[in-house]
């Protein structure tokens, strides 16, 4: 049973998903994105400036999407609680996001709809560059380590309390056993050095700068719910899908083909890194990269589904079916 912490929380997402359906039935697409017949069709996509999204950087260098006669421009949000609003009310076509949070999302009844697996995780517990617990306490060898401890993660009721959480029962603890705090992921390795927090939920390149700087995984991360799970989408509000199907279309095959030319040409995706991330002379050689297979089925992804109920943050797996675009 959710503990009454995680039930406040949880109140709190279903406020927040009110004022998304009110936003839905105030704002129509009126953001661009629909096919007028002359000339590439404009779209927007909400991302988040990491590496999962080098492909579509890739893609867009490729003309992949140029082929499907689309027009895209990238607009960087800091996550899924601002990319998903947008998409909602129609001033994004597209958004990514992790999944965990598109099924908290439709459980509330936000009308979006995933047309596309965006990453993978790796297959190794103590090597995933998208989520990867990391510290700098070398009293902390192991999961049962954290017992007590504070965990950094970027944010509550999302898959990297999902994965800490998991992690913590698998190990014979209780779900609780350590403390989870918001941080954002830049402000992450500060953390660790101040001691504010005793490990952080990190992706790339920050764990790589963290390891650089004397830390060391642990065996929490996205690979350990799953290798090579499925744990982030391209999604679509359903409005837009409904109206737009032949845009979805092509966007989606642009999409695709993206993803797994990035996922074939690793060495190019890596130099597309540097063209939006900030990044150290030579670091990009050390990132472990996601995968980026786009091919799945809902019986991969209904595993995170299934521990996103068991931590309380969905009921059941319903809002898997109504979230997966037919």
């Amino acid at each position: 049973m959710p503990s009454l912490c995680r039930r406040h929380r949880a109140l709190s997402i279903a406020a927040g998903a009110a004022l998304l359906l009110t936003a839905a039935t105030a704002c129509g697409s009126d953001g661009g994105g629909e096919d007028t017949g002359s000339g590439p069709t404009d779209i927007t996509l909400g991302v988040i400036p990491i590496i999962d999204i080098a492909p579509v950087k890739l893609g867009i260098e490729k003309g992949f999407f140029k082929e499907q006669d689309l027009n895209p421009k990238l607009q960087n949000s800091q996550g899924g609680a601002a990319i998903t609003p947008a998409v909602v009310s129609g001033d994004y076509q597209f958004g990514y996001s992790n999944i965990v949070s598109l099924l908290i999302a439709k459980s509330e009844g936000v009308p979006v709809t995933m047309l596309s697996v965006g990453a993978r995780a790796s297959d190794d517990v103590l090597d995933d560059g998208s989520g990867q617990l990391m510290t700098k306490d070398d009293g902390i060898e192991d999961v049962a380590g954290l017992e007590g401890k504070t965990i950094a993660v970027n944010t509550l009721l999302g898959i990297n309390e999902v994965a800490v959480r998991a992690s913590l029962e698998d190990a014979g603890l209780d779900r609780d056993a350590a403390k989870l705090v918001e941080v954002p992921i830049p402000d992450m390795p500060a953390a660790l050095d101040k001691g504010n927090v005793d490990a952080a939920m990190l992706s790339e390149p920050f764990i790589s700068i963290v390891e650089k700087d004397g830390g060391h995984a642990l065996p929490v991360s996205y690979a350990g719910m799953g290798k090579q799970l499925p744990f982030a989408g391209w999604f679509a509000s359903e409005s837009y899908a409904g109206e737009n199907p032949e845009v979805v279309e092509r966007f989606t095959k642009a999409l695709q083909k993206s993803l797994r030319y990035a996922e074939e040409h690793p060495d190019e995706a890596r130099a597309v890194l540097n063209t939006y991330l900030d990044l150290d002379e030579g670091l990009t050689d050390d990132l472990t990269l996601p995968g980026w297979n786009p091919e799945s089925d809902r019986d991969e992804i209904a595993g995170l589904a299934q521990l996103t109920a068991d931590a309380g943050l969905i009921d059941n797996l319903d809002p898997l079916d109504d979230l997966l675009a037919d």
